[in-house]
């Protein structure tokens, strides 16, 4: 609690001494540890001790850390847009993956759908599947394949 107490006014000191002109400050501790800050010692006092304090930062060194502060922000700024703009672009790759995945699944339905053309008529009055109808279906499996790799890309596996 005392340290506490003694940083604390230790801050305030340097907070004034910015505001200060070239005045000297004083630091004395009393018998019983007592600190003490003033810009004249009492007379006897052995001691307090001369305090050097630093001046501020001049104006010039101000406005560059101001310039360099805007800067920052200016490149944190950009960083965010551009983090963003990839986002969106993520996002509507996606969807389109998406949205191809499903035009595939529904050309596979469509294909599995045994329609008059696909069936032959073979000798004996009986009729078999056309192997193209096979050949549709095969090909419309391997579209939805490419288009469930395609939407897995796009999320990022």
């Amino acid at each position: 609690m005392r340290v506490f107490t003694i940083l604390m006014m230790l801050g305030t000191l340097m907070t004034t001494a910015l505001h200060l002109a070239a005045d000297e400050i004083y630091r004395s501790v009393d018998a019983e540890g007592n600190v003490t800050f003033t810009d004249s010692p009492e007379a006897g006092d052995r001691s307090a001790e001369k305090m050097e304090i630093l001046p501020g930062p001049s104006p010039s060194s101000i406005e560059e850390s101001k310039l360099r502060q805007q800067e920052i922000r200016r490149a944190a700024d950009q960083a965010q847009r551009k983090r963003l703009d990839q986002l969106q672009g993520e996002s509507e790759q996606l969807s389109e993956a998406r949205k191809a995945l499903a035009e595939a699944e529904a050309r596979l339905a469509e294909a599995k759908v045994i329609k008059d053309e696909d069936r032959q008529n073979v000798v004996g009055g009986k009729r078999r599947i056309n192997p193209a109808y096979f050949e549709r279906i095969k090909a419309a499996e391997a579209e939805v394949k490419a288009a469930r790799k395609r939407l897995r890309e796009a999320r990022g596996y």
